[in-house]
């Protein structure tokens, strides 16, 4: 008998690609979606509203799935006005709290849930106080300890920490086309220090699928590919373009200003950031680098051609 994934965001950027491949490694999938008129290729869809279904609606949902996929919530890029805490606290640990709570009373094997790098470095880097002064870095923290907390143990937990991605899926407009813009109309790019991890979204989604296969505790694994300065990084997307690009590293307290200025200006407007531009400066213009050789061995995926990736993201941006 075919073992039963729910995934939830199935139909986002990352989601398409985790349930494409779950679907090729024989898994009966079923797609979370909050649209109650949602539909798939080859998969059943289910209506879930973490924040507005009872539990009895909840329970009949979650019953006979063995594993839970959580490639929702709200990312850095979100302002909303008002409490920023608040709402990044019930976008991301709120609904995973309550899906653990209702599977420790069901059979469900484990919750995957697709994080955020910030959480690692919060964890490696505590000079830089990250969950104390970013709401969003706060919440997925608390993400994995409250759903551990919450599942009593009956079910795992297992956080990937992901890092940025490149690649595209059916119909959606990659997140990176402001950057690509400016890369494909300015001759000379002015960006910032440091660099970054990029990994493939099908790597992603292998890696997803390992967890569910090998993962065998609470765990936390730092899921990336390739470690890029920035500089190299918008080459790869100058090269997808086929164009020529000098970059100019802006030094640190020019950043800092302008973040500060930035901060400013929104915050009369009473819109807050998931990450607070004056502090993240220093982790922006940090090599953040990650050494994934554990991971790609654990959870079984492996290195990907970025070139090939940013190329795919480029072309979905639809120039």
């Amino acid at each position: 008998m075919k073992q039963k994934v729910l995934v939830i965001g199935g139909f986002g950027f990352i989601g398409h690609h985790v349930v494409q491949e779950l679907l090729k490694n024989d898994y009966d999938v079923v797609t979370g979606s909050r649209n109650r008129d949602a539909t798939g290729d080859r998969i059943s869809t289910a209506y879930i509203h973490l924040h507005e279904m009872s539990d009895e609606e909840l329970r009949l949902v979650l019953e006979n799935v063995d594993f839970i996929v959580f490639a929702g919530g709200v990312d850095d890029r979100s302002m909303p006005e008002g409490d920023a805490s608040s709402f990044f606290y019930n976008g991301n640990v709120l609904p995973c709290v309550r899906l653990a709570t209702i599977c420790a009373e069901l059979k469900t094997q484990k919750i995957i849930i697709l994080g955020s790098y910030f959480s690692h470095f919060n964890r490696v880097k505590p000079e830089w106080k990250m969950a104390e002064r970013h709401c969003y870095v706060r919440s997925r923290a608390l993400q994995q300890s409250e759903t551990v907390k919450a599942s009593q143990g009956k079910t795992k937990i297992i956080t990937l920490d992901l890092p940025y991605i490149f690649g595209a899926s059916p119909d959606k407009i990659p997140l990176w086309k402001p950057l690509i813009n400016y890369i494909r109309w300015s001759p000379i790019i002015f960006y910032t220090r440091g660099g970054t991890n990029i990994v493939s979204v099908e790597e992603v989604a292998k890696a997803t699928l390992g967890a569910i296969k090998n993962a065998e505790h609470n765990e936390n694994w730092v899921v990336g590919d390739r470690n890029v300065p920035w500089k190299e990084m918008i080459t790869l997307i100058a090269n997808a373009l086929g164009k020529k690009r000098m970059v100019v590293s802006i030094p640190n307290f020019i950043i800092r200003i302008i973040a500060l200025l930035v901060w400013g200006y929104f915050s009369l407007r009473k819109k807050e950031f998931g990450l607070n531009p004056f502090y993240f400066v220093t982790t922006q213009c940090t090599e953040t680098f990650l050494d994934t050789s554990s991971s790609m061995e654990k959870l079984t995926y492996s290195h990907a051609d970025m070139q090939s990736s940013i190329n795919e993201t480029v072309k979905a941006c639809n120039f």
